[in-house]
């Protein structure tokens, strides 16, 4: 493999394995924020416990998810310094200002946030500790949002002009405005709701198949069923339309996408030669496997994450559940091809700009900096350990606090939720 094949991969590696983290971060904090505020509206004292045991429970699996998350997020920033100099000199006054902000706002304010929130119980009046989980979820969306800036632009970039080699940026209304960041900000949305309501149906079900805090998990084995259907029905309609959209800026990769062959990938081929000069300009063919994939699996999912909501249908509260093992057993299955349709998504849109590092700007062959095969070889098997260990570790600790249950997890503690009178919000 050439230093070309190892930048590509690595990028491809660490990006994934950071997504994944980001994605069920993003989804879990939205719940938790809306747990907290429902539980603090709640005037009946018992129901209030009980929402709050959630909000606790939820909490600490987000926040396991989150700290192993941040590390990963490190790994991602190195590799930038290390491998794609080509990048900051080129294009470095259009994507250092997005960068720059979103790392003041995850690992500044967001982290800030959170830490007040998760040590807060207790301590922080009500209002002011749902103030802080909120800031968290809107800190950390507000940091999707400049990451995906960055992204829109590779895709697709507007608002700037070349001087001497080097990108400067002439309109950043048109930057942020990026037709290719919001499309794919709604596609995200959607996916990152979809895969937190698959995550609360699955834990949910674990313990409902043996019967474990039947009212604790019953209703999230609901909120979660209908929260994933929701989230599965926006990001199909949004990729329907970004996929619409793409033929407009990306006609060549489009066209893998739409499995053209023949005359019709014959002319993506000239027009893209007409475009950008002499080469082949087209994405590797398996993209459009990789897209196909992924929209199987949405479909898929948009028909079965409805289902174990039914599980409960007919049974009066507290009675046990364990019988209906099928509706019970499929959360297993689903939150597996959510996390493999988030994976095929991205290789859809990242690889799908290939051999491009920046559209019709900037090749990935010019982004990298000036490595040997061996400092590439190096920064990939150590960038490759460093956030697989991390993937396992944060699956083994979810596992972990997940089984536990509710009072016995990262953030538990039974004598915090009395059941006595408790002021809610008016």
């Amino acid at each position: 493999m050439n230093v070309v094949d190892l930048a590509r991969l690595q990028f491809a590696v660490t990006a994934t394995l950071h997504f994944l983290f980001v994605a069920l971060t993003l989804g879990l904090v939205t719940v938790v924020a809306f747990l907290q505020t429902r539980a603090l509206r709640t005037k009946d004292p018992e129901r209030r416990s009980l929402r709050m045991r959630q909000v606790r429970f939820w909490g600490g699996l987000y926040v396991v998810n989150y700290a192993l998350g941040i590390i990963s997020g490190l790994a991602q920033e190195f590799q930038f310094g290390l491998n794609w100099s080509g990048l900051s000199h080129v294009l470095g006054n259009v994507v250092g200002a997005p960068l720059a902000i979103e790392t003041m706002v995850a690992f500044f304010l967001e982290a800030t946030f959170l830490g007040l929130w998760a040590f807060g119980f207790g301590r922080v009046p009500p209002r002011a500790h749902l103030a802080l989980i909120w800031g968290v979820a809107f800190t950390a969306y507000a940091s999707t949002f400049w990451i995906m800036v960055v992204n829109g632009f590779m895709q697709r970039p507007v608002g700037y002009e070349m001087r001497d080699g080097t990108a400067h940026v002439t309109d950043w209304g048109a930057v942020v405005t990026n037709g290719a960041t919001w499309y794919a900000i709604v596609h995200i949305a959607g996916a990152v709701t979809l895969l937190a309501g698959l995550f609360m149906t699955a834990v949910s079900a674990y313990h409902l198949r043996r019967d474990r805090d039947i009212g604790f998990f019953r209703p999230t084995l609901v909120q979660g069923s209908l929260l994933a259907g929701a989230g599965a029905l926006v990001t199909t309609a949004a990729g329907v339309v970004h996929l619409v959209a793409l033929d407009d800026y990306q006609p060549e990769k489009y066209a893998v996408v739409m499995g053209a062959t023949g005359a019709e990938l014959d002319r993506a081929r000239d027009a893209a030669a007409a475009a950008y000069g002499t080469g082949d300009w087209l994405p590797p063919v398996w993209v459009g496997v990789a897209s196909l994939l992924m929209l199987l699996i949405g479909l898929l999912l948009v028909v079965l994450v409805w289902v174990p909501a039914t599980a409960v249908r007919g049974a009066p509260p507290g009675a046990s559940l364990a019988r209906r093992r099928f509706r019970l057993r499929l959360p297993a299955v689903l939150l597996p091809l959510g996390f493999v349709a988030m994976i095929c998504g991205w290789l859809s849109r990242e690889v799908g700009r290939q051999p491009w590092m920046v559209t019709g700007e900037l090749t990935v062959r010019e982004a990298i900096g000036d490595v040997s095969v061996g400092g590439m070889l190096a920064s990939f098997l150590a960038f490759t350990f460093v956030l697989g260990t991390l993937a396992v570790i944060d699956w083994v600790l979810i596992c972990h606090y997940a089984r536990r249950g509710p009072d016995a997890g990262l953030l538990g503690d039974e004598d915090l939720f009395p059941a006595g009178p408790v002021r809610a919000l008016d």
